[in-house]
């Protein structure tokens, strides 16, 4: 009996010197350890090129600071998990689509090795092709009316004939349809080229309306401010705005082979509509 006993004691001292030896300590790549949890001088890396830090500023200061916002989001996560909100519907659909994000990105940013520089002509016709975004770029002053996106279509063809603002809010009022008033600012090079130039020919006065998150917003010029962009900039950013056309352009034929080449069925009532016909203009992701 006395031999098993010590057998025991002798067993459970062994457990507790392995459970010691397993214990994580900083030293090395570790910097610190939370409740067990590693933080790397790695993540402290990424986390400071990610920030950006300026070559002026106190280096030592500002990764003491970053190690402890990393401790400190520790923390929150273990606090979360220990809740069991990483098991939550909400928590793993959201996860999907962060995980879904990540790996599209890295494809595209494997896609963009692929894509080559316009050359100077290239991009000399860009800026004379796009006059809104450089030499003819303004900037407007903005009086605006917003409302929730309607069920009914109908409203926004009866705001067809409004040539003012009044005239848009009292076909909204006898519609029964709340808005709001304000103000804005608009920068021609924020638009798509296309919308730009149909927005600087039209009358004074005249009102355009476009749709903004759900919602509805009427808008009329009230003030226009010539505001080219500067020949040093409007290379760069010419250059910039090529580059994302041709990364979109091969991202829409990766896609597009993918699409030929899969599976795909639909429960009825979900089928998307037909996509646009090969050679359609593609946006960058």
């Amino acid at each position: 009996m006395m031999r098993n006993k010590t057998m025991l004691i002798t067993g459970a001292g062994a457990l507790l010197l392995l459970v010691g030896g397993c214990e994580k300590k900083v030293g090395g790549q570790v910097v610190a350890v939370v409740n067990g949890e590693e933080v790397t001088q790695q993540e402290v890396n990424a986390e400071l090129q990610a920030a950006n830090i300026p070559a002026t500023a106190d280096k030592k200061a500002v990764m003491a600071q970053v190690v402890q916002q990393i401790v400190d989001r520790k923390l929150l996560v273990q606090k979360a998990k220990a809740e069991g909100l990483d098991k939550s519907p909400n928590y793993l659909e959201q996860l999907r689509r962060g995980e879904d994000a990540l790996i599209i990105n890295l494809l595209t940013t494997k896609a963009a090795k692929g894509v080559a520089l316009p050359d100077t002509a290239a991009v000399d016709k860009f800026i004379a092709e796009n006059p809104t975004l450089f030499s003819e770029r303004k900037r407007y002053t903005l009086d605006q009316i917003s409302f929730p996106q309607p069920t009914d279509q109908t409203v926004l063809r009866q705001l067809e004939p409004a040539h003012s603002l009044e005239a848009v809010a009292a076909t909204l009022s006898a519609a029964g349809i709340q808005f709001t008033r304000g103000k804005a600012d608009l920068d021609s090079a924020m638009l798509p080229p296309p919308v730009a130039a149909k927005i600087a020919a039209l009358p004074a006065g005249e009102p355009f309306v476009t749709p903004d998150k759900g919602r509805i917003v009427a808008s009329v010029i009230t003030s226009t401010t010539p505001s080219p962009t500067p020949e040093a900039q409007a290379r760069p950013a010419a250059l910039e705005l090529l580059r994302r056309q041709s990364l979109g352009t091969a991202m829409q034929k990766q896609l597009d082979a993918a699409r030929a080449a899969a599976k795909i069925t639909y429960q009825p009532g979900f089928t998307p509509p037909k996509t646009p016909a090969p050679g359609a203009t593609a946006t960058a992701p």
